[in-house]
């Protein structure tokens, strides 16, 4: 059992790809998963075969706050938090562990993705602004110390305002290049697929009501993350374009296609409620309402 490091795996609907990190790496590392969608079998299943593995159930409280409630429970220097549908390899941790040692004072560091190989020299560190937020290590209390993610953001742009924050603390941010990932990204919806992500779904009614939520987040965290960091101006500045676009296509939309007039709606609220100032308040009617 590695006593530097524990793994903090966040989880929606994941029970697949959360068992199998947890078949390859539970007997290696002291493991906390954070299950978003109040999945009582997976938790079942995890205290009844992994010991290594402490899983906390809760309501969607998204990515960031899970994070966040994780990592006060790690008691280790280091943690690592990866999304459910990232892969890593058998040296991916140990070098990072390594490289980790080496380095004073760091926001994150993190792996290249496997492709990206010959385009780094080897065994190399590589400061950067931002790195591959779907993998990444961290010192526990510089995590604690700073406050970790944003609790206002529920989803999307949480990653871009934690390295906003390590930018302007003079924390860096490093590729390690000898440490590899695999992250498979999904660039559009499929209409016959349960999959969305790292996210499998029982019915497309629990499908499409995450997907239209996802379309409002993206529209208030970024609204919220350019204000925060460029002032109200050039947030708006930045954002009315998209905004007006969306304005513009919902109407031969709502005669043609409701489901994407529907998804514009979404994503123009989300914009409007960032923009008065209210909170990243939107849910899946599917989510289960239990207390944080």
């Amino acid at each position: 059992m590695n006593k530097l490091i524990t793994l903090i795996i966040p989880s929606y609907r994941s029970k697949k790809l959360i068992i199998a990190h947890l078949k390859k790496l539970s007997n290696s590392y002291k493991i906390i998963i954070v299950e978003n969608s109040y999945d009582t079998t997976l938790k079942r299943i995890i205290q009844n075969k992994y010991k290594n593995v402490d899983v906390y159930l809760k309501k969607n409280i998204g990515y960031g706050k899970a994070v966040n409630f994780a990592s006060k429970k790690v008691k280790t220097k280091y943690f690592f938090v990866m999304n459910p549908d990232a892969k890593i390899y058998q040296k991916t941790l140990s070098n990072l562990i390594q490289a980790a040692k080496k380095i004073n004072r760091f926001g994150a560091i993190g792996p290249i993705y496997v492709h990206q190989k010959k385009d780094y020299k080897k065994n190399s560190v590589v400061e950067r602004k931002e790195i591959i937020a779907a993998a990444m290590l961290i010192d526990t209390k510089i995590f604690k110390k700073i406050k970790g993610y944003d609790k206002n953001i529920f989803l999307y742009y949480e990653d871009n305002d934690y390295f906003a924050k390590c930018n302007s603390l003079n924390l860096k941010l490093y590729y390690i290049t000898n440490s590899f990932i695999t992250h498979k990204m999904v660039k559009q919806m499929k209409k016959n697929s349960l999959n969305l992500h790292s996210t499998t779904f029982s019915n497309s009614a629990e499908k499409n009501s995450t997907y239209l939520i996802g379309g409002w987040h993206g529209q208030w965290s970024k609204f919220y993350f350019l204000r925060k960091y460029r002032g109200f101006l050039i947030a708006l500045l930045i954002c009315l374009p998209n905004f007006l676009l969306n304005l513009l296509q919902i109407i031969p939309y709502i005669f043609f296609d409701l489901s994407k007039a529907k998804y514009k709606y979404f994503k123009i609220e989300g914009f409007l409620c960032s923009l008065i100032g209210m909170p990243s308040f939107k849910r899946s009617k599917f989510d289960k309402k239990y207390l944080y």
